[in-house]
């Protein structure tokens, strides 16, 4: 069953997710327990070009008897697979592969959306398809669950110091770029334009100018009515020598000679 998690701005088409959820059980990454997502592990799944069907059905059957599990399975053809919920934990970064990550590996799973990218080649690059995925899947996922990819946007070896997504801790540059992406792509996404734009006062303004105020329509009718004024620019300023041609007329049409 085809789901859809959003819709992506600039009028393209929705994020499309292929529903693949695990069976709940134990022997199973996917336990059931509720979570709130407060940010997004990447990983890659360490098996060179397996699909994304195959590595779900690889949690699905136990994982060799480990407990393993993701939320999301990103494929070679860019296709993703939702394996557990956003909102149900999964078993993809609750071991610690160096002491200073003791403590942060007690909550990772309770805490962090994981997303396992398949890879062509053993470095573990991810190609463009994957790649493109990656980067509207997250960004889709910050959007909506109100996360910052600058910063709740980390790699799998971040929080536990496994070498995970091998080739983007091998060459942190490549991370960094990646991470670039996500973020100029998130940047872009949220500049939604609005369909009618509200006037600018001076557009206001310039609508308005041959309509004097309310307060104001009596006496600029009977002005004009009289040829005191010419009917114009009711709320431009007044000058000195404007004001005397005024008072002028009114005095001439009221038959008053000084």
């Amino acid at each position: 069953m085809a789901i859809i998690h959003g819709q992506k701005e600039k009028g393209d088409e929705a994020l499309k997710i292929e529903d693949k959820l695990l069976t709940k059980g134990a022997s199973h990454g996917r336990s059931g327990k509720a979570m709130v997502p407060k940010g997004i592990l990447i990983h890659y799944v360490g098996n060179p070009g397996s699909s994304a069907l195959g590595n779900r059905n690889y949690f699905e059957n136990g994982s060799g008897g480990a407990c393993v599990s993701a939320h999301y399975i990103i494929g070679l053809q860019g296709e993703i697979l939702l394996c557990v919920p956003e909102t149900e934990c999964a078993a993809h970064a609750g071991k610690s592969f160096a002491p200073a990550y003791n403590e942060a590996c007690k909550t990772n799973n309770s805490t962090l959306i994981g997303i396992e990218c398949c890879h062509p080649g053993a470095d573990g690059k991810f190609n463009e398809a994957t790649t493109k995925s990656l980067v509207e899947l997250v960004v889709d996922i910050c959007k909506r669950r109100k996360l910052n990819p600058n910063t709740d946007v980390k790699r799998h070896y971040d929080v536990t110091g496994k070498s995970c997504p091998k080739y983007y801790v091998e060459h942190p540059a490549e991370w960094t770029a990646l991470k670039a992406k996500i973020v100029a792509s998130y940047n872009s996404s949220s500049s939604v334009a609005t369909a009618t734009p509200t006037p600018a006062p001076a557009a206001n303004a310039a609508a308005n100018a041959n309509e004097p105020s309310d307060w104001a329509k009596d006496a600029w009718n009977w002005a004009k009515e009289r040829s005191i004024t010419d009917g114009t620019e009711p709320k431009s300023t007044v000058t000195r020598e404007q004001t005397m041609v005024f008072l002028r007329r009114a005095l001439i049409k009221a038959g008053i000679t000084l």
